[in-house]
């Protein structure tokens, strides 16, 4: 090869090379991957019961708005807001590389929906079923001494 010719395809094959090397790096990085809820629990639910303390009634009101992407409960003790949650499946966390819901799929249809990686009292188990004739979503949860604790949110 002749001199003339060797300084461009040299200058052509290290910028093809530099670029090739760049270009995987940057496609991972805008490959994101988003927490997706199932299907069936896309809605709105809601619990709603009563109860008479010292002559006192309070109305308990738990709704769950749940999207493609997103998890929202929010729980209202005689028309005051007491907790809300709001977790994405599309926002990253903070010290994460993903989002900060967890979804994670159980046995015999039950669903875990929690805060990605944390131990938190919101963290639930559901699963859709049949209750009383309409179609529900079922939070199975425990008393402290271990007792089933199932309830049941009805679409809204």
């Amino acid at each position: 090869m002749k001199a003339k010719h060797f300084v461009p395809v040299l200058a052509l094959t290290v910028g093809l090379a530099l670029g090739g090397v760049a270009l995987p790096s940057t496609t991972a990085e805008a490959k994101i991957h988003y927490t997706k809820m199932p299907k069936s629990f896309i809605g709105t639910w809601v619990n709603l019961s009563h109860e008479n303390y010292s002559g006192t009634r309070y109305t308990y009101r738990t709704t769950l708005k749940i999207s493609k992407y997103n998890y929202q409960m929010k729980y209202v003790v005689n028309g005051r807001t007491i907790s809300k949650v709001n977790w994405s499946g599309k926002k990253k966390a903070d010290f994460y590389k993903h989002s900060d819901l967890g979804v994670k799929k159980g046995k015999h249809g039950r669903w875990r929906i929690s805060q990605y990686g944390m131990n938190s009292i919101f963290n639930e188990t559901y699963k859709r079923v049949k209750h009383n004739g309409k179609q529900a979503l079922v939070s199975l949860d425990t008393y402290d001494d271990g007792s089933p604790l199932n309830i049941y949110y009805y679409k809204k």
